[in-house]
C-alpha cells in the first residue's frame, strides 16, 4: 500500500479532530467546560486547516505544528515531584506530527518551540525542573530525526527505484516498438520478395492466351528440373483458372533439348492431358530434331509443328483431326529419318 505525504496529512488532520471531539464530549460530559473549551477549539482549528488544505493550501501543516507546540506546552499542568517539576513525554507530541507531516527542520522548530515555552512557564512559576528530563526528552527527539531521516531515505531510495523502473518499462516499450516495426519491416520485404518471386515465375515460364481456351508457353533458356516442375505446375494452374482446351509449347528459345528436357516435355504434356488439354509442340529445330533422334526420344504422344501459327490454324480451335494428327506423326517420323540419313 502507498501511502503519499498529502494523505499522511488529511488523516492525521483527521485522527486530531476525532481526537478532540472525544476529549470535548468526556469533558462536556462532566460538566467541566472551561477544560472542554480547549479540544473543541483545537477540533474546529483542525477541521479549518484540513478543508484549507484539501483547497492546496500547503502551509496548512505548518501552521498546525505550531498551534500543536504552543497549545502542548501551556495547557500541560506543572505537576512538581517534590521540589522539582518533570519534563513530560506528551511534550513530544508536536515534534510526532511534524515528523510525520512536514520535515527535520519542523521536528527541530517545534521541539525546541515547546521545550522554551515550558521551560519559561516553569521558570516563570519559580519552581526547579529536574535537569534529567529535558536530556531524555532531547535524545527521544534525535531519535525522532533519525527516524525521519531514514523514512526520508527509504522514501528517496522507493522513487528512484519507481523511475527506474518506469525508465526501465519505456525502454522495453520503445524496444518492443522498435521490434515490431523491425518486423513489419521485414514483412514487407518478405512480401516483397513473394512478389518479385512470383513475377519471376510469371516471366520465366509464362503462360499467354492467344485464343478463346488456348495458351501459349514460350520457353526460353535451360530447362532443368526446377524449371520443370515450375513448368508443369504453371501451366496446370494456368489451364485450370483459364478454362483452356489447348496448350502450344513453343521451344524454338530452349538452347539444348535432351533426354531429361524431352522427358520434362512429355511429363507436362501428360499432366495437362489429365485435366483435358490437348498439347500441341511448336519451335522444334533441325538441329532439336536430330539430338532427340539420336537418343531415341520418341515425342509420338505429343502433336509437333513448326510455329504456333500453325498450331492455331490447324483443326477448330486449336484442336486437331484424327487425320491430321496422323498425317502429322508421318511427317515428324519422315524428317527424322531425312535428318538419320543425311548424317
Amino acid at each position: 500500500m502507498t501511502i503519499t505525504q498529502r494523505q499522511v496529512v488529511i488523516w492525521g488532520l483527521g485522527i486530531l479532530i476525532i481526537g478532540n471531539i472525544i476529549f470535548f464530549l468526556v469533558f462536556a460530559l462532566g460538566r467541566d467546560w472551561f477544560t472542554a473549551a480547549t479540544p473543541g477549539i483545537s477540533a474546529l482549528i483542525n477541521l479549518a486547516l484540513l478543508e484549507a488544505y484539501r483547497r492546496g493550501w500547503r502551509h496548512a501543516p505548518n501552521v498546525l505544528i505550531v498551534i500543536a507546540s504552543v497549545t502542548a506546552a501551556s495547557a500541560i499542568s506543572l505537576l512538581p515531584r517534590g521540589d522539582v517539576v518533570g519534563f513530560p513525554m506528551a511534550l513530544l507530541f508536536p515534534a510526532a506530527l511534524a515528523l510525520a507531516m512536514t520535515g527535520p527542520l519542523w521536528v527541530i522548530a517545534s521541539a525546541l518551540l515547546t521545550a522554551a515555552i515550558y521551560a519559561g512557564r516553569v521558570i516563570a512559576a519559580g519552581i526547579s525542573l529536574n535537569i534529567a528530563d529535558p536530556i531524555v526528552y532531547l535524545m527521544l527527539v534525535g531519535i525522532l530525526l533519525l527516524a525521519r531521516a531514514v523514512l526520508d531515505t527509504t522514501a528517496r531510495q522507493a522513487d528512484e527505484a519507481r523511475r527506474r523502473a518506469e525508465a526501465a518499462q519505456a525502454q522495453a516499450e520503445e524496444q518492443a516498438r522498435a521490434l515490431e516495426a523491425a518486423n513489419a519491416n521485414q514483412q514487407a520485404q518478405l512480401d516483397e520478395q513473394r512478389r518479385l518471386l512470383d513475377l519471376v515465375a510469371t516471366l520465366e515460364i509464362p503462360a499467354i492466351t492467344l485464343a478463346n481456351g488456348v495458351l501459349f508457353a514460350p520457353i526460353v533458356g535451360n530447362l532443368d528440373s526446377r524449371r520443370s516442375a515450375l513448368l508443369t505446375s504453371r501451366l496446370l494452374n494456368a489451364a485450370h483458372h483459364q478454362r483452356a482446351h489447348h496448350v502450344i509449347i513453343d521451344i524454338s528459345g530452349v538452347s539444348m533439348v535432351d533426354t531429361a528436357v524431352a522427358q520434362a516435355l512429355i511429363n507436362a504434356a501428360q499432366a495437362l492431358r489429365l485435366i483435358g488439354c490437348s498439347v500441341t509442340l511448336s519451335g522444334v529445330s533441325p538441329d532439336v530434331a536430330l539430338t532427340l533422334t539420336q537418343q531415341n526420344v520418341q515425342l509420338s504422344d505429343i502433336i509437333t509443328v513448326r510455329s504456333p501459327q500453325e498450331a492455331l490454324t490447324m483443326g477448330h480451335g486449336g484442336q486437331l483431326s484424327d487425320n491430321q494428327r496422323q498425317v502429322d506423326r508421318v511427317d515428324n517420323r519422315r524428317r527424322r529419318d531425312v535428318y538419320a540419313g543425311g548424317k
